[in-house]
């Protein structure tokens, strides 16, 4: 008998037809993404409206016969037969029979089966489902809407996550109730009218604990009244503690919900375009798709303050972890991703970023912010598309300007700072023979100029109130303090310089202020980085299309 079962196991596992049977019911029961699952769900939904319909109105008013027989017969059919298609696919038995070893004895293969198809049966959804079939208990037909609503089953499933502690809730508050009704019998049981058994007794510690109070039967002894207290208080300790597990399974959940139906709305989108984290840059290189109406950013963002920003801004918004295999792979489901950015100001989450859209979808075409340019061969070995070094693009583009303004209008350049925005700048002109003039307030700044080989380094007393005697030339502002270019832009304008002062910026809202104060041009790391993405997303899409 053994070797017949084996042998029919191995003819099922090979046979195409029978697998795509079950797989076809398997996605119409369990797949909430397979196209035909809502129309088989709003079936379902219907035949239960109709069956509680017809059992109320059964007692109230009389309705044909024939209407009572179709629920009677063809719907307690309908669920007897989805009960046992749900115990078909809940295992693949011909599976274990094929793969499992040889070595094992059949009763321990047969045992094994068993305990599977018994772990389905006995789960809480397959009760309610094989009771409901029962005419008897049709009321609990209600239940099963749990498969066939998506957001009532994704509820379910978030309780289930706290099942410990609604375990633990539950034997505490068996034993609070037994301990206080028995307590309460002992003590007003023959002197209490209201009170005739045990049962009366649990019957009104449940009550008293659960704070409902029906108030049919209440203490009348002074000892039954101070247990009577101790009970409510016990009570509302009990439901706090139940509010605060369903409130944080419930948020948690909704959390996820919220995000599903981002993915949905990101699958009907076209020439998607991923930003992983909404900070300066990625606002920016955001605001910069939507002006050009070629590409639909999306926002993927952990941080809610910045995730809620972006949502105010009118952007689609998917508030997680970007480092989440599950939905990077959810989110090219519909091939209409164009590129990912990953702009986190830590290259470690920007490189494992990479790796985990790659690992998934080897085509994936990804664009990183890289702030440390030593990691650039790690970057590299990731296999990632592009990279954009924010003060790289801001020092190149600066250069060439000033070079240009400096060779054909021949003027001097005088920076105010020697600082991270401006060092390379300084070095790129020195070695193009241009001259330049630097002005610091810090003394470490003014050394590392000094050491850089710089001749004209001027040390200036940031407290004193005079200022570079400046009359012409360009001035190039890149104080680490935006406040302090603000205030070197304003002087120099208030001491009559007529000339050109350019200002370097990586705080976005300072700029009003620098233009406010008489700055003539700001190369803005933010702008200038979100100009190169989106140039780099551009070239990729004109190169796929040739």
């Amino acid at each position: 008998m053994h070797d017949f079962i084996v042998k029919l196991s191995h003819k099922i596992d090979g046979s195409v037809r029978y697998q795509k049977m079950k797989s076809f019911f398997r996605s119409l029961l369990e797949d909430i993404n397979y196209p035909y699952k809502k129309y088989f769900d709003a079936f379902m939904i219907m035949l239960i409206v109709l069956s509680i319909a017809i059992l109320i109105l059964s007692k109230t008013d009389k309705i044909p016969q024939w209407l009572v027989e179709f629920d009677l017969y063809f719907v307690t059919a309908i669920f007897a037969l989805e009960y046992l298609l749900r115990l078909w696919i809940s295992h693949d038995i011909h599976k274990y029979l094929v793969s499992s070893s040889s070595d094992s004895s059949s009763s321990e293969r047969y045992w094994a089966i068993l305990r599977s198809k018994l772990r389905y049966v006995l789960s809480l959804p397959a009760i309610i489902d094989l009771i409901a079939i029962f005419p008897k208990f049709r009321i609990l037909r209600l239940l099963k809407l749990y498969h066939y609503m998506h957001g009532a089953s994704s509820l379910f499933n978030a309780l289930l996550k706290k099942r410990f502690e609604f375990v633990f809730l539950g034997y505490m508050l068996l034993g609070v109730t037994f301990t206080f009704g028995s307590i309460f019998y002992l003590l007003e049981f023959g002197i209490n009218e209201a009170l005739g058994s045990y049962l009366d007794a649990i019957y009104w510690a449940l009550v008293t604990i659960s704070t409902v109070g029906y108030g049919d039967i209440s203490p009348v002894t002074e000892l039954g009244k101070i247990v009577s207290m101790f009970g409510i208080i016990f009570g509302i300790a009990m439901i706090s503690f139940v509010t605060s597990v369903m409130v944080s399974a419930f948020s948690e959940r909704f959390s996820e919900l919220r995000n599903q139906d981002s993915i949905n709305h990101v699958h009907k989108m076209h020439n998607v375009v991923i930003i992983n984290g909404y900070g300066h840059l990625g606002a920016t290189i955001a605001k910069k798709l939507k002006i050009q109406k070629n590409y639909e950013p999306v926002i993927i963002e952990d941080d809610e303050t910045k995730a809620n920003k972006a949502q105010q801004d009118g952007y689609q918004v998917i508030h997680a972890d970007g480092s989440s295999a599950k939905m990077v792979k959810t989110l090219y489901e519909r091939g209409n991703i164009t590129a990912m950015l990953t702009l986190s100001s830590s290259d470690i989450n920007n490189i494992y970023f990479i790796l985990n859209a790659k690992s998934i979808q080897s085509d994936s075409v990804v664009y990183a912010r890289m702030n440390q340019v030593e990691l650039r061969p790690q970057y590299e070995a990731t296999k990632v598309d592009g990279l954009v070094e924010p003060y790289d693009v801001i020092d190149t583009r600066a250069f060439h300007y000033l070079k240009k303004h400096s060779e054909e209008e021949k003027k001097h350049i005088s920076f105010f700072g020697y600082t991270h925005k401006s060092d390379h700048i300084c070095k790129m002109l020195k070695e193009e023979g241009i001259e330049v003039t630097i002005y610091e307030i810090g003394n470490e700044s003014y050394e590392a100029a000094k050491n850089d080989g710089f001749t004209n380094v001027i040390l200036i007393d940031q407290k004193s109130s005079e200022t570079p005697d400046i009359k012409d030339g360009i001035a190039v502002c890149a104080m680490k303090d935006e406040a302090l270019n603000v205030y070197y832009t304003i002087t120099l304008r208030a001491n009559g310089f007529k000339d050109e002062i350019v200002a370097l910026s990586d705080t976005k809202e300072d700029n009003r202020k620098l233009l406010l104060a008489g700055v003539s041009k700001i190369f803005d790391m933010y702008d200038e980085s979100a100009s190169q993405f989106v140039e780099m997303i551009e070239n990729k899409v004109k190169r796929a299309q040739e």
